[in-house]
């Protein structure tokens, strides 16, 4: 039987679209208090399954509908399990209930510890006398059926055990006196948010396993919380496996490394330039879908395996709450097209790949751009396919193949074709200046390719210059090179030579003969 307990804050998780698919095996669902009426309700007419809640010390809003009337102060049953038609739950506030379909006895104490004399706030004293009040229908339980309590219900944890220091999430003593009389098997609680993934949400309390359910979790009663000791030799032998698969993955792409290579999200942006951003919010995403990671992309290969040690630690403990049928927060994604790169989760998504998991949920924020590109491409064919939009791009919108030899012109980065165009349009301005009429831009593209083009091509030809800068073309050294000469005649006049700005450029900033030989790759790596 599997239990979804539920406490202090709404899930995407749960308040979804996926939740019937997510939680079909749920039997019971339990609420550890400062949820709104509304959200067990949507739970409760989703999943079609009894709900027991507690309050907490929030939310409130709701709960005059179960507040003591005079008539019944004294009365052990004293807060009405009654909301209104088709609410279909129970209110276990100082109660011992029965759930005969599923042979479960729960047994409710919400409330936190009195900090500011707010409403269902109450001191030490208080809570033991609530607890006692409990004890008949314990008893009874005892004696007809085998056992005192399945499980005690809370919203404040036990003192010592999950709780905090200061006094409104300091936990009650009266749980740990509870839990060494009367022994349930699991006491659930919320009141302490975990805003880290490795804050301790299980610890084993003798006979008794306390929990906390903050968001949600999912306890499986049948198989129990596992050993702790077995639960980390089982996590870290996963966390083994998938690094040597890591490493045998790179040994089949040794002859193409960059193919087993997880693609770097800044590096895909600089290339295609995405034009928008739009948040998508939460999304179930197909996990083969994930190619690239904003900051990991060097920790895991292309199939999101680990490839470095001190990545051991992190991936254990989310492998362990895979382990223990704990739902972790959704990952944040990037999407690019038909690509997406992990913002926040990167070890989540190696978990879930590992466990040969094919979806995750995750809020998306899409980058849009037209350029069409696969999702199995690496980096170097998403380079090509953009490279060749910007080219056909900027030769549909100009012309420029009907007027000069495009076919000799090509680049190795992107968003050199628009400044192909943006010199064309910059030389057509200076021209413009010394006629009364404006010339059109095929004339000023004729007298670019022939005057300026052209000159530096034959200048980098001459001297050998592309020897220097291996991978890439003569037109990429058009671009650098004209750059390069207008900051020397800025600095030395406006008639520094053209063959000495190229062969200064060389010189700076292109590759020696020793740097391009052989013997580089023996020489030690420091």
């Amino acid at each position: 039987m599997k239990l979804l307990a539920v406490a202090d804050h709404v899930d995407p998780l749960v308040y979804s679209n996926n939740i019937k698919e997510r939680f079909k095996n749920i039997s019971v669902i339990l609420g550890a208090g400062d949820l709104d009426i509304s959200y067990y309700e949507y739970i409760v007419s989703t999943l079609n399954k009894p709900l027991y809640f507690v309050f907490g010390n929030h939310n409130l809003k709701s709960f005059s509908y179960f507040r003591p009337s005079k008539k019944n102060i004294d009365d052990t049953n004293r807060y009405s399990s009654n909301f209104h038609p088709g609410f279909g739950s129970i209110c276990v506030e100082d109660k011992v209930i029965f759930d005969k379909k599923y042979n479960l006895i729960i047994a409710g104490l919400g409330g936190s510890r009195k900090y500011n004399n707010g409403e269902h706030q109450f001191t030490e004293y208080q809570m033991r006398i609530r607890a006692l009040l409990l004890v008949p229908k314990l008893l009874f339980y005892r004696i007809f059926y085998g056992r005192w309590t399945d499980i005690l219900l809370t919203h404040a944890p036990p003192q010592g055990i999950h709780d905090k220091e200061d006094l409104c999430h300091m936990g009650f003593k009266t749980f740990i006196w509870f839990m060494d009389k009367f022994k349930p098997r699991y006491l659930i609680h919320g009141h302490v948010h975990l805003y880290n993934l490795n804050s301790r949400r299980i610890t084993k309390y003798r006979d008794t396993t306390v929990i906390n359910a903050y968001n949600h979790i999912v306890i499986n009663t049948e198989k129990g919380m596992s050993n702790k000791v077995i639960l980390n030799e089982i996590a870290e032998g996963d966390f083994e496996k998938a690094k040597h698969k890591a490493w045998i993955q790179s040994i089949k792409s040794i002859l193409n490394p960059e193919a087993g290579e997880l693609l770097s999200f800044h590096d895909i942006k600089e290339i295609i330039k995405p034009e928008k951003e739009k948040y998508l919010g939460m999304q179930t995403v197909e996990i083969k879908k994930i190619i690239g990671s904003e900051d990991r992309y060097q920790d895991f290969n292309r199939h999101f395996f680990p490839k470095r040690e001190h990545l051991k630690q992190r991936w254990v403990n989310v492998d362990k709450a895979y382990l223990n049928d704990i739902i972790l927060p959704p990952i944040k994604l990037l999407k690019i097209n038909d690509m997406y790169f992990v913002r926040d989760g990167n070890h989540r998504v190696s978990v879930a790949l590992s466990k040969g998991v094919e979806f995750i949920d995750a809020e998306v924020i899409e980058l849009t751009s037209e350029i069409p590109i696969s999702r199995d491409s690496t980096r170097k064919e998403i380079l090509k396919a953009v490279l060749e939009y910007e080219r056909n791009t900027v030769l549909n919108q100009t012309g420029l193949s009907e007027i000069i030899p495009v076919e000799e012109v090509s680049f190795t980065a992107p968003g050199r074709w628009h400044e192909i165009v943006n010199h064309i349009e910059g030389h057509k301005y200076f021209i413009n200046m010394e006629k009364d009429t404006e010339i059109p831009f095929n004339e000023a593209a004729e007298s670019w390719y022939e005057n300026i083009y052209l000159p530096v091509i034959k200048e980098v030809r001459k001297a050998n210059i592309l020897s220097k800068f291996p991978g890439r073309t003569e037109s990429d050294l058009y671009i650098w090179i004209i750059k390069h000469w207008h900051i020397l005649k800025e600095k030395y006049g406006q008639d520094y030579p053209l063959d000495k700005a190229a062969n200064e450029f060389a010189v700076s900033h292109g590759k020696k003969y020793s740097d391009r030989f052989p013997f580089n790759l023996f020489k030690k790596r420091r």
